[in-house]
């Protein structure tokens, strides 16, 4: 897999929306539907088609207990895993429903995969 532009956008876009949801949740005390909805309006109304999607996607990472995701630092790496899941599996799941919560799911147990191993 070669990293163009485009790429570097998703993980970007991944990790940042990951991160901004992590501390509306966590650090404002939002709660994870509320931090995750106000990620997805704002991706929507800023953010051109399928980027807000993977924006709201990453969202979902975000969303995780402090069990899953203990700190700031593990959200970045949640939000780079979900990246990587997305551009690996963005062919594999063209058109099919529930994608943006498996691809969440998976990025966020592997994330927590990691850690444990590290910690």
């Amino acid at each position: 897999m070669t990293l163009d532009k485009s790429k570097i956008r998703i993980l970007f876009l991944a990790i940042g929306s990951t991160s901004l949801t992590w501390m509306l949740n966590h650090h404002f005390g939002l709660g994870p539907i509320v931090a995750s909805g106000l990620v997805g309006v704002i991706a929507a109304l800023f953010i051109p088609g399928a980027l807000a999607g993977i924006a709201y996607t990453s969202s979902f990472v975000g969303m995780s207990s402090l069990a899953v995701l203990p700190s700031l630092i593990i959200a970045l790496l949640g939000g780079l895993i979900v990246g990587i899941v997305i551009i690996a599996t963005t062919e594999v799941y063209a058109g099919i429903g529930g994608k943006g919560g498996t691809t969440a799911a998976a990025a966020a147990l592997v994330t927590k995969a990691i850690t444990g191993l590290i910690g």
